[in-house]
């Protein structure tokens, strides 16, 4: 048997060896998920991953949380749920953050909303004296009084990186090439109704096949994008535009879109986009 694992090693080094480039790059695994990116750091999340990341971020956001807060909750559901929202855990513990029911946290229904359980995580961290002067490990604990506490933090260094993205007006810091929901319809009404649920703010147009959201300033206008980005599998959107630069469905970064590569209309939407995010959406 080790005679023949060790031939069919051999077999498989020499064939590669012959491989053209192109050979190579179709024996290689798609790339999958989003990727962040906050100044040299970088990070990696599936496509449910970073959409829950984005809700996290959006409540915290939404109900006047910063920037470490977010990372903080991040950094929380990253090892209390792996960021996602399960329905099972110890003893009774629920959802992105694994609150239970018989703690007061809410009901059942409630902890399995991610932005019902973000709202709660939020609220008790700021009730928490002192916790922006703790490591993130340390916040995150504060909260949850987990009895591995030490273990928070593995996650505090990708958990600052998706915050400054989400969060922290990270410019064109996200870009997702392939989700693992399938495809979908472009959904602009539910896009809609995801933005007024999760930010609490009514979007500034939505039509048959555009979104547009007008944000108060550029920070706000990059963290919308990215949060809108990472919705991109659960809502069917083709491209996401904001301060002149273009994502497109399926790429790993943003552009500044030339009429002759990308076509005049992707060059029109990202010219229209200095001041507000414009979303576009795959055909139905």
């Amino acid at each position: 048997m080790r005679a023949f694992v060790a031939l069919t090693s051999l077999l498989l080094v020499l064939v590669l060896a012959g491989c053209t480039e192109d050979a190579r790059d179709a024996l290689r695994p798609t790339p999958t998920g989003c990727y962040f990116t906050a100044g040299a750091d970088s990070t990696h999340l599936t496509a449910e991953q970073a959409s829950n990341a984005a809700t996290i971020a959006a409540v915290g956001l939404r109900d006047g949380m910063d920037e470490r807060a977010v990372a903080v909750a991040i950094t929380t559901a990253f090892q209390e749920s792996e960021l996602l929202n399960v329905n099972y855990g110890h003893d009774d513990s629920l959802g992105l953050f694994q609150q239970r029911p018989s703690m007061g946290w809410g009901s059942e229904e409630e902890l399995m909303d991610p932005v019902y359980a973000s709202f709660k995580f939020y609220e008790k961290l700021d009730r928490t004296d002192g916790w922006q002067d703790m490591t993130l490990a340390q916040a995150a604990q504060a909260v949850q009084v987990s009895a591995y506490p030490e273990l928070y933090e593995k996650w505090e260094d990708e958990a600052t990186v998706i915050a400054a993205v989400f969060a922290g007006g990270e410019e064109s810091g996200i870009g997702c090439v392939k989700g693992n929901t399938g495809d979908v319809a472009g959904d602009p009404a539910s896009l809609a109704e995801a933005y007024a649920y999760q930010w609490g703010a009514e979007v500034s147009e939505s039509g048959d096949a555009t979104v547009v959201i007008d944000p108060d300033d550029a920070a706000g206008g990059w963290n919308r994008a990215a949060w809108a980005v990472a919705r991109a599998y659960d809502h069917g959107i083709a491209s996401v535009a904001y301060g002149g630069k273009l994502w497109a469905a399926g790429e790993d970064a943003w552009t500044e879109p030339n009429a002759e590569a990308d076509g005049e209309a992707a060059v029109e939407i990202a010219n229209d986009s200095h001041s507000a995010v414009i979303i576009t959406f795959a055909a139905a």
